[in-house]
């Protein structure tokens, strides 16, 4: 065994012996006990309070990314590619994971991550689009079966 090792162990019972002394070595577990009830206390705290601002994080960036999904698919059809069907089916697939008919009840975060994950691949799609090389049709069609002779 290494002498790291050996001195990690020894620290370590050193360590052991001033927690037994500080609580109490008749009251030591009860105190292991409630460390770990306390740290289980906070994080679960921690996570409620990031949970509520997830949801709300979630829902500005799903309809951030809508609105930049629908401007690109407007310049794309402007430019003469797709994106008016494509722009048409991801709204109404958008506003079927988030819509509910009552204030009291909004649409669960699993919903808005769904959402989101569809306008940002929707987005994606459509700057592919607009970026990629427009089509050129100068000259003769290309022949017809593939590798045959043209005409």
């Amino acid at each position: 065994m290494r002498r790291e090792s050996i001195l990690i162990i020894w620290i370590g019972g050193f360590v052991l012996a001033v927690a037994l002394y500080v609580t109490g070595p008749d009251r030591f577990f009860d105190a292991c006990v409630n460390l770990v009830a306390e740290i289980d206390g906070a994080f679960r705290t921690l996570v409620a309070t990031l949970g509520a601002q997830t949801y709300a994080v979630v829902r500005a960036l799903a309809i951030a990314i809508y609105v930049v999904f629908a401007v690109l698919a407007v310049l794309a059809s402007q430019r003469g590619r797709r994106g008016v069907g494509a722009l048409a089916v991801v709204t109404v697939v958008f506003l079927v994971l988030v819509w509910r008919p009552y204030d009291g009840f909004p649409a669960p975060v699993s919903r808005w991550i769904a959402a989101l994950a569809l306008v940002v691949v929707a987005a994606v799609v459509m700057t592919q689009r607009l970026t990629a090389a427009p089509l050129r049709r100068d000259g003769p069609p290309p022949p017809y079966p593939p590798g045959g002779r043209a005409l």
